[in-house]
């Protein structure tokens, strides 16, 4: 049986942009078995995969002890993996994959790629989903990048079902908010986009997302925008499911932006500076739209009014 390795470091976003590759993966290899390392923060991202079989807990990021390595070292020898797939390049991961006698070893360009067997280019300004899909050109790989794509079950959909029905929006729809700290986007210009929608679309109610760290940006908004309605989805299954279910997402860039690409709502996104849309989103799709800071300015930089153009544009 054939057994490969993926390794992907970052949140649950980098997760979700390597989801085509896997499922390209088990389409190609339909009897393998295929693992993932990701970083702690990360593992709840595969509870809505159906490609991979295992997931192996690695904090990238970590100051990692020697001894880390090592037992990461010894779970990977032991497994016996044909091939190993690295997300980003890496000179202590590539060595530790170069231990661990892996005859097929594929990452990008970059530190530490000598110890590689196969290295594939990056384009930096390509789609995050399709620069990864690209590192399956080291397996013979003749598939086009899928689509993001997330498995919910049926219980995360009964929740979300009886969850719209608790907050009375289960015939109405609904405009969801993923708002994330208020260190990112301010509850003053959630507020304002939000009274405008409400003024424009009564009928339809705004529910935002109650997440980990905005508690305080919640309460600002909460006093600002009457009938606003707060739904706390308690994992990712959960939240996947609400975001099906809305009418239109809004949220600012992070973790639940590309669960909304992977359901296919309508979203609109609010993105920093730091990373071009066309990494971040498969800005072809009619359904996807974004305003994003300017070079050198924060989130909070984007004018409330600019958001709703882009809400209320044909």
């Amino acid at each position: 049986m054939m057994r490969i390795l993926a390794l992907v470091p970052g949140g649950t976003g980098d997760q979700l942009l390597f989801f085509p590759t896997l499922d390209t993966l088990k389409q190609q290899y339909p009897n393998a078995e295929i693992d993932v390392v990701a970083e702690p923060r990360a593992i709840a991202a595969y509870q809505v995969s159906q490609s991979v079989n295992r997931v192996l807990k690695f904090d990238f990021n970590d100051r990692n002890s020697l001894a880390d390595f090592g037992n990461l070292l010894g779970t990977i020898r032991d497994r016996e993996y044909d091939a190993a797939i690295l997300a980003k390049p890496s000179l202590s991961i590539n060595t530790l994959l170069w231990l661990s006698g892996i005859p097929k070893r594929i990452s990008f360009s970059g530190a530490g790629e000598f110890l590689l067997t196969d290295v594939i280019a990056a384009d930096p300004q390509e789609y995050g989903a399709v620069q990864n899909h690209n590192l399956l050109i080291s397996l013979n790989n003749q598939h086009s990048c899928p689509p993001i794509k997330v498995t919910l079950s049926k219980n995360d959909l009964d929740w979300a079902a009886a969850e719209q029905k608790r907050l009375s929006i289960n015939k109405s729809g609904f405009i969801l908010l993923n708002c994330g700290a208020s260190a990112n986007y301010p509850a003053d210009s959630w507020a304002e986009i939000a009274l405008d929608m409400q003024a424009k679309l009564p009928d339809l109610p705004i529910v935002a997302i109650d997440s980990v760290n905005n508690a305080d940006l919640l309460k600002q908004l909460t006093a600002r925008v009457p009938n606003l309605i707060i739904t706390s989805p308690t994992d990712i299954g959960k939240l996947t499911a609400m975001i099906a279910a809305a009418n239109l997402f809004i949220c600012a860039e992070g973790d639940a932006m590309q669960l909304g690409v992977a359901v296919g709502t309508a979203l609109v996104a609010i993105l920093g500076a730091n990373t071009s849309a066309s990494v971040l989103l498969p800005v072809q799709e009619k359904r996807i739209k974004y305003v994003q800071a300017n070079h050198g300015q924060s989130l909070k930089a984007i004018a409330p009014q600019t958001v709703l153009a882009k809400i209320w544009e044909g």
